[in-house]
């Protein structure tokens, strides 16, 4: 029973966030618009009905070793999603669900309980493009990190009045020490409470790990990742795209002056000159990379490699199940994403090694 009325606009993502987290965005980024203080209040108030299942959250969580989960980064608008579904619907992992992601606070207690109620109306498609949202999707991790306080890049798009500078720290893992130990603990808090509650081994997701994939290793030895590349040309229209649209729809502040072309422009080469150095140090039975073009083109071909090389679990029938799924998705399209002349050219002009790296300055 989706339901088509934009319930993000009144019940905002960060209705999943605690008061401190909530106050602290309105210190280091100033108060919400007069647009914004609606959605805003409402979160504020959602943060403090929710404080006795924060605490018994606390009390019955336990702390326990937590099985390598495997970790798909690239990124965003490079196909972490696409490719984040096929392998749920492997069955072979614990995934996280859309509301249970939203309350990493309380997501041994009261997501449990209001799941029923929510899930009716989830919207039948996401925010950014026409990709099926069930109740049961496998959601982004920074859905919930950003509720969980520390660097997130979702923070420069619900309080923009810092946006490229938000958007490249949370992109890159870069801030003051305190902030970024406050990221390796809501990592942390997430992935284990997760575990606790949707399965294991986890199949998680997010860009905001592309450029740190050390950390990962650090905080879950054991771990497996996969890196999904795309064309940059379609990184950098499709990425434009989403910002826009995601700006003016959670946005709690004005976004007259937010240019989210000149931070695509910064970040996008810095967060893959991270990952390229970093994938060196990588053991290589704990990393693989795809491209997303082939996975469109050759998708049983991409996931035998990936499962042969990573050593995942399940064999004939999570592959049926997969290939199902597949079939299930034939009919549906990306967005075209057409660049003029000159947007090529510039792009060939600042992020040359990417660009040769897929033959696009060439206009291959």
């Amino acid at each position: 029973m989706a339901s088509g009325f934009p319930w993000h606009r009144v019940f905002h993502p960060l209705c999943g966030a605690d008061p401190l987290t909530l106050a602290e965005l309105v210190v280091r980024r100033g108060p919400p618009s007069w647009r914004g203080m609606p959605a805003y209040g409402v979160a504020l108030a959602t943060a403090l009905a929710r404080v006795p299942f924060t605490l018994a959250d606390r009390v019955v969580a336990r702390r326990r070793e937590v099985r390598p989960p495997v970790f798909i980064v690239g990124h965003p608008r490079s196909g972490t999603t696409h490719l984040h579904n096929i392998m749920a619907a492997s069955g072979a992992f614990g995934t996280v669900p859309p509301v249970t992601a939203t309350l990493p606070w309380e997501s041994r207690t009261m997501a449990p309980l209001i799941r029923p109620f929510i899930d009716p109306f989830l919207p039948e498609t996401r925010l950014i493009d026409s990709v099926e949202l069930s109740p049961d999707a496998p959601t982004e991790d920074e859905v919930g990190l950003a509720n969980l306080g520390g660097l997130s890049y979702f923070h420069a798009i619900y309080f923009p009045s810092r946006f490229a500078r938000d958007y490249r720290d949370g992109l890159l893992g870069e801030g003051p020490e305190r902030r970024v130990a406050a990221r390796r603990r809501a990592i942390r808090r997430y992935v284990g409470a997760m575990a606790g509650q949707c399965g294991e081994p986890l199949l998680l997701k997010n860009p905001a790990y592309t450029a740190t994939p050390e950390m990962l290793l650090e905080l879950f030895p054991g771990a497996r990742i996969v890196h999904i590349r795309r064309d940059p040309r379609d990184v950098f229209a499709s990425t434009r795209r989403m910002l826009r649209r995601v700006l003016g729809e959670l946005a709690l502040q004005d976004i007259g002056g937010v240019d989210v072309e000149a931070a695509i422009l910064e970040t996008y080469p810095r967060v893959m000159a991270r990952w390229d150095a970093a994938r060196e140090r990588v053991p290589a039975a704990q990393v693989a990379e795809v491209a997303f073009e082939e996975v469109v083109e050759a998708p049983e071909a991409v996931l035998t490699r990936l499962w042969e090389a990573l050593d995942l679990p399940g064999g004939a029938a999570e592959m049926e199940r997969m290939r199902a799924y597949l079939d299930s998705v034939s009919g549906y399209r990306p967005s075209e994403n057409r660049l003029s002349g000159e947007e090529t050219a510039l792009l060939a002009r600042v992020w040359p090694r990417q660009m040769a790296g897929y033959g696009a300055a060439a206009g291959e």
